[in-house]
């Protein structure tokens, strides 16, 4: 059994050297040619595992460094006092045209309605958001961060001394504020908090129309 085994083997030896012989240099020129084709597929395979944990590697460490980042500047965030830019209520010529209309009795209710927004209605701006209070009773808040702003809107008003605003969420909810004052410093203020789209969906600052 053991010699019928070694003669098994010895068979495809003697083949290969029978073939070597009959063709010469160029079959094992050949043989070794695939063996090496096949020794550079292997190596360009560990090449690209090795580039692909690399690359996987790189934008963990990516992913964890901006994770921190965030982290930090939320925490600074929470960390600094909130800054109140301005605050205060309509200004008090929108009264202007109510009044003269409290000569027709129809003009008598907007002449209310104005009084009571200068009673009971109040803006806040700070560097991390925007309050509108009102409602009958001046207790109805309404606030937002700049985040949340998609664009904003303006109107002015008696020759700039005071403007008509509307901001428009991203949530798809409108808030208005109406007859805010010390509107070139607030609007360039509330803008430039905001990110770059909403900023170029907004409408530019006033003294860059002038």
């Amino acid at each position: 059994m053991a010699g019928a085994a070694a003669r098994s083997k010895a068979v495809p030896l003697l083949l290969l050297a029978f073939l070597a012989s009959v063709c010469g240099p160029a079959f094992v020129a050949s043989t070794h040619g695939v063996a090496r084709s096949g020794a550079e597929s292997r190596t360009a395979m560990q090449a690209a595992k090795k580039k692909m944990k690399l690359s996987l590697s790189e934008a963990m460490d990516r992913q964890a460094e901006n994770a921190v980042e965030q982290g930090t500047r939320k925490e600074a965030s929470k960390l600094s006092p909130e800054r109140t830019f301005w605050e205060g209520p309509p200004s008090s010529t929108e009264l202007f045209a109510p009044f003269l209309g409290c000569f027709l009795v129809l003009g008598v209710i907007p002449f209310i309605a104005a009084a009571n927004r200068q009673f009971k209605v109040k803006y806040k701006i700070t560097d991390r958001r925007v309050s509108v209070a009102g409602g009958l009773d001046g207790t109805d808040v309404t606030e937002f961060s700049y985040q949340e702003i998609y664009e904003m809107k303006y109107g002015m008003r008696f020759f700039g001394y005071c403007a008509d605003m509307r901001i428009n969420l991203r949530d798809g909810a409108k808030v208005e504020l109406f007859g805010l004052l010390n509107f070139y410093d607030n609007y360039k203020f509330m803008l430039s908090r905001c990110d770059k789209d909403c900023i170029r969906r907004s409408d530019p600052t006033p003294d860059s129309l002038e």
